[in-house]
């Protein structure tokens, strides 16, 4: 039922969009001073809503008060540029950090579905494990278990293989007495 109705409306607002000859993701929904939030925009935070709030999208009251919501926040974040937290060293970190953290991120799932597509576990390779394991359970009841650990181990090993090869191909100096020095060693 939620999806009908989001869909709905959405359907609605691409109609109403065409016949302003606009076209419909490009619609201002609204205009918070000089930002103008487009039917993109909130489709973009319709999908990337917080599970506790996507309930709200269910019905129009909702879907309005959520909105209100994102015009609120629109309206923070502008007062926080005017005060130009925006530029402070606290500030730039975080952003830094939620980069790093972000970036990533992708990266290793991206690697990792690399590796899992390449990754393969062989029949011999499970019994053997099975035989190792002395499983009380028959063969026939742990093998998918027993495949999907295999699996895990050599897509671990892999990840881990490929950082170390990356790790090799850079170029690292530690300066130990630096080192030391935070530990307190390096004072004596």
């Amino acid at each position: 039922m939620k999806r009908i109705f989001l869909g709905i409306l959405l359907f609605s607002i691409f109609i109403a969009g065409c016949s302003s000859g606009k076209k419909s993701e490009d619609r201002v929904v609204a205009q918070i001073n000089k930002y103008k939030m487009t039917i993109e925009d909130l489709k973009y935070e319709f999908k990337n809503a917080p599970y506790d709030e996507k309930s709200l999208l269910a019905t129009e009251n909702g879907i309005k008060r959520y909105l209100s919501g994102l015009i609120e926040k629109q309206v923070l974040l502008e007062e926080a540029q005017r005060q130009n937290i925006d530029r402070e060293k606290d500030f730039m970190r975080s952003i830094e950090s939620y980069w790093e953290q972000a970036l990533l991120r992708i990266l290793l799932e991206r690697k990792s579905k690399e590796i899992s597509a390449l990754t393969y576990v062989y029949d011999n390779e499970i019994e053997e494990y099975y035989k190792k394991s002395k499983e009380s359970l028959p063969f026939s009841k742990v093998k998918d278990d027993i495949r999907d650990t295999i699996k895990q181990k050599k897509e671990t090993e892999a990840m881990e293989a490929w950082v170390d090869d990356l790790k090799k191909k850079s170029y690292i100096k530690i300066d130990e007495e630096a080192l030391k020095s935070l530990t307190g060693q390096g004072k004596e």
